[in-house]
């Protein structure tokens, strides 16, 4: 079930804790960084946390990490200025895009999902939703979006004042988090697709300051509760030079016909 708080992970702030220090030249290029058993017991924090934490350094191109030789800086900053780089493990990651990103509502309002709509999101055709189109953007940067993204919450599950709510930035977690919470529906799974995609002409290649036709991540994520119902249907435009995107994948169990012995 999704939390209903969006408070970051804690290996999230000890990554930021460590790319401070990277960029303060407190731990320079090319020195090599404490032991994740060191690390753990410096912070205070669980060597999973650490594990996490250097994890997340790799993949903004901050550390490597060699079996043996250690985690050794590799650069002062983020590979790619201006790109965003998530990791996806579990629902938590989502959670900290939304914290680590800000949201600028572009419009909200009604919407009927008409066939084509339906079949594109598998919603139910005649269903009612809130359509709130917004950005998101690196907070305090005057950088380039980093994608449009459409939102469709159940008009149900939504409160009256969401878009107040929303434009005034009380509420900066997920949009699924805040209907889950209204409508006592906890967020059971979430589904997700992503597609090679393109910027279309018009109002979102404006928007993104993105030249239409150029390479774009489309992400569709479906936020489902216990019943298997979408509460939210989030499709999200991602420009391909600005955003990077991980997933890792581990055996759950031994493979069919293996043997546990050596």
């Amino acid at each position: 079930m999704l939390p209903a708080a969006a408070s970051p992970p804690r290996y999230a702030a000890l990554a930021r804790e460590l790319a401070d220090e990277i960029a303060r030249g407190v731990r320079p290029a090319g020195s090599r960084l404490p032991t994740e058993v060191e690390l753990s017991a410096e912070r205070g924090v669980s060597r999973a946390t650490v594990r996490a934490a250097l994890l997340r350094l790799e993949e903004l191109g901050l550390v490597s990490r060699r079996r043996r030789s250690g985690t050794h800086v590799t650069a002062g900053a983020p590979r790619r200025p201006g790109t965003y780089a998530q990791s996806l493990a579990g629902i938590d990651d989502l959670l900290q895009y939304a914290v680590e990103t800000e949201r600028r509502v572009l419009r909200v309002g009604p919407v009927i999902a008409d066939d084509l709509l339906a079949a594109r999101l598998a919603l139910r055709p005649g269903s009612r939703w809130c359509q709130v189109s917004s950005l998101r953007v690196a907070p305090g940067r005057d950088g380039l979006p980093l994608c449009w993204t459409d939102t469709y919450a159940d008009a149900d599950a939504a409160p009256r004042d969401l878009e107040r709510r929303l434009r005034e930035g009380s509420h900066r977690g997920l949009i699924a988090t805040l209907l889950a919470e209204r409508s006592g529906r906890p967020i059971d799974e979430v589904a997700q697709d992503i597609r090679a995609s393109g910027i279309p002409e018009g109002e979102v290649a404006e928007a993104l300051q993105a030249e239409p036709g150029g390479h774009a991540l489309e992400i569709t994520r479906r936020y489902i509760d216990p019943a298997g119902i979408p509460l939210a249907v989030t499709v999200s435009l991602h420009p391909a030079e600005r955003f990077s995107y991980s997933t890792r994948l581990r055996r759950t169990g031994a493979p069919e016909g293996s043997s546990a012995g050596g």
